[in-house]
């Protein structure tokens, strides 16, 4: 039973494997405008299938269909991250096919990709299948002689044309036993082909070049070697003796120009020893003078040790450079004299695209250093961490990095070096100083610690304010994720009475509020100025909070320091008014042709005359606005009636103790009203309780 049960288990993996070689009927490739597919371009290679595609692009697109058996049995399909490619759509279900897009990277560099699906089946669980792709490029190559003559023991340079350089397999040393040695250079975007000839006559070169990716063949053969480049040159025995210089780049600084550079160089018996000979940059007489050499003497090695002097600069593109007794070539040799690695000017791009020569603690910036000789050069930058050095842009004069500064840098400058020397430049480490708003700013008037940022732009306070309290909340300005830094905020302190009149302006200014402990950089930012007690405005105002009256307005203004933040900065107005809900004064008005009911009479008398009243009032404000009384007042006082009345048969005459209340209209641009009274009160003469509503006459100034 045990036999039976692994002889299962074995079918069972058998039949997932060949499930997952001929998982889908079809899988078609949209490349560019072309399509490829299983049907078609599978292709058989060293015992694996795959479908050949050709790519234009290291970097295209690309859109995979796959048309499986039975769209019934799957459930979805998940593709797998690879290096080789990014993934830019999701799967997609349709009808019969499902979908996605991918967009493949750097395909010079990529013999083989595979999609590595994984397919969740009915009633299999899961099942895996690897479609193998072999991206294939029609690459070609050629050089093309100006002429073709060559000299025994003279290298030629020669630049290889083609149309996917990236593709070409170089070989960086001369091939050896040839008629003609050969070696293959990348540099600066450029494929370069050197020639040494070691043979004279009349001879037929090949070279013979390979590809990191293959191309295919009419007949759908893959190819990695290119076809056979065929030139004839005519080799003839130099004029003068090539010799060959162990070192081929040499420095021209001050350094090398006073004490010389120990330089060797082949042995040849046109040379003398102890004696000093030019290196000029043409054959005849009248060149550039590059260098100078001293023969000191031969070495057991076969060659000369020489002290070289350089003066010019010199590029082996440029041409060989002659070795002269006085103004008379004795031979020629070739090496680069290049100019000492010197920055010149130093770009720092942050976040923002914001330029500044500084760095700044947590932060990545792209570094583009400018100068001369900066291909020769290999830079690092003390305690910052190297991201990505862009090779693409890298030359001579063009280098850009990309570094990463250490939240916990301790260092003030970041030294530049070349290899193990300085090069002179540092670029200093600045804590960062931006505006932070202002939510770690705390305002307390009496209703408790609040926020600024949490308190609207007039706040109606119905209690006296004894003090008003700013504090401050610095665990609230840096935190792992940003940085802040040090924050100079300044207070403005306005004070109007209840006219709107100015009483008092007071300014405090540059408070320092440093990040708290829970900063990243709390270290870095001890500052004896830095406040940590809250302030008090009772301490610098004249008039203080408590003896204001009734609806004076305090204006507080909260606002960074531009100075310190290059013109940028938050600010946050916050305007404190003593609301009251009554006021009580004593209010003299004209009521005039008040209908009055005494208790001891039947009838109401007739309209009266213009009456006095002094009436201890009681007005009421309005809840929701600014110094607005409501429509209505209510008070107590003496009414005079019919006081006006000096006729000799003047009646209803008297004076009486009252309870009255009003109507008075609310618009305050109202000079001269009419107020509406109602009340009740007793007669002092008469002796007699009364009842009186009537219009008056009220006058604002």
């Amino acid at each position: 039973m045990r036999q039976y049960r692994v002889y299962f288990i074995i079918i069972f993996f058998i039949t997932q494997s060949v499930w997952a070689q001929n998982c889908f009927k079809d899988v078609v490739l949209q490349v560019d405008t072309l399509k490829y597919s299983q049907q078609k371009d599978l292709m058989n290679y060293k015992g694996d299938k795959f479908i050949a595609f050709e790519y234009t692009s290291e970097n295209m697109p690309c859109e995979v269909r796959l048309y499986p058996t039975s769209m019934d049995n799957i459930q979805k399909i998940d593709i797998a991250n690879s290096s080789d490619f990014e993934i830019l759509d999701s799967v997609f279900r349709g009808q019969d096919y499902f979908r996605f897009k991918i967009q493949f990277k750097n395909l010079n560099q990529s013999k083989f990709i595979s999609l590595n699906l994984t397919i969740n089946q009915i009633p299999l669980k899961e099942t895996t299948c690897e479609i193998k792709l072999l991206p294939y490029h029609h690459t070609k190559a050629d050089f093309y002689p100006k002429d073709d003559e060559l000299y025994i023991g003279e290298e030629r340079v020669f630049e290889l044309m083609s149309n996917n350089p990236e593709n070409i397999r170089v070989n960086p040393i001369f091939t050896e036993g040839k008629d003609i040695n050969y070696r293959t250079e990348y540099s600066n975007r450029q494929l370069r082909l050197y020639l040494l000839p070691s043979k004279l006559g009349d001879m037929e070169f090949n070279l013979e070049l390979f590809t990191i990716n293959p191309y295919v063949d009419d007949k759908g053969k893959v190819h990695y070697q290119l076809p056979t480049i065929k030139k004839k040159f005519r080799v003839k025995g130099s004029r003068l003796a090539f010799l060959n210089a162990e070192q081929r780049d040499i420095t021209l600084d001050d350094k090398a120009q006073r004490a010389g550079i120990e330089f060797q160089i082949d042995y040849t018996r046109l040379l003398e020893m102890e004696k000093t000979y030019r290196i000029e940059n043409q054959e005849k007489a009248g060149g550039m003078l590059v260098a100078e050499i001293f023969t000191q003497k031969l070495l057991s090695n076969g060659k000369i040790l020489c002290l070289l002097r350089p003066y010019s600069f010199h590029k082996r593109t440029d041409g060989y450079l002659y070795i002269k007794n006085g103004d008379n070539p004795v031979c020629i040799t070739n090496f680069n004299v290049n100019p000492k690695t010197i920055i010149g000017n130093i770009t720092i791009l942050h976040e923002g695209n914001k330029r500044e020569t500084v760095f700044y603690p947590g932060e990545t910036v792209e570094l583009r250093l400018e100068g001369l000789a900066l291909d020769k050069a290999k830079f690092r930058f003390e305690g910052l961490n190297v991201l990505t050095s862009d090779s693409l842009i890298r030359t001579e004069s063009v280098q850009t990095f990309k570094l990463q500064v250490p939240l916990n840098i301790t260092l003030k400058e970041i030294e530049i070096y070349n290899r193990s020397e300085k090069v002179g430049r540092s670029i200093p480490v600045n804590e960062y100083q931006r505006p932070h708003q202002l939510n770690f700013v705390n305002i307390n008037y009496g209703a408790g610690k609040t926020l600024v940022t949490d308190l609207p732009q007039t706040v109606l306070y119905p209690h006296v304010i004894r003090d008003i309290e700013i504090s401050f909340n610095p665990e609230k300005i840096d935190d792992n994720n940003k940085l802040f830094g040090k924050q100079y905020v300044s207070v403005d302190v306005t004070v109007f009475n209840a006219k709107g009149d100015l009483v008092e302006i007071k300014r405090i200014n540059n408070i320092l509020v440093c990040p708290a402990d829970n900063s990243p950089r709390a270290a870095f930012y001890i500052d004896k100025q830095c406040n940590r007690t809250p302030l008090s405005l009772n301490t610098i105002l004249g008039r203080k909070t408590y003896d204001l009256d009734g609806w004076s307005k305090i204006e507080i203004v909260f606002s960074h320091d531009k100075d310190k933040y290059g013109g940028d900065g938050f600010v946050k107005k916050v305007e404190l008014i003593l609301q009251r809900k009554t006021r009580f004064d004593t209010e003299v008005s004209f009521p005039g042709g008040l209908l009055i009911k005494r208790a001891d009479q039947a009838n109401f008398n007739p309209f009266g005359g213009i009456s006095l009243a002094i009436v201890q009032q009681l007005s009421f404000y309005h809840p929701e606005k600014i110094n607005r009384y409501r429509p209505y007042k209510v008070g107590i006082g003496i009414l005079a009636n019919n006081a006006f009345n000096f006729s000799a048969n003047a009646s209803n005459r008297d004076v009486g103790v009252v309870v009255i209340g009003s109507l008075y209209p609310t618009r305050k641009d109202v000079k001269l009203s009419f107020p509406l009274y109602a009340g009740m009160g007793y007669f002092l003469s008469a002796k007699a309780w009364f009842f009186l509503i009537g219009p008056g006459i009220f006058v604002s100034f």
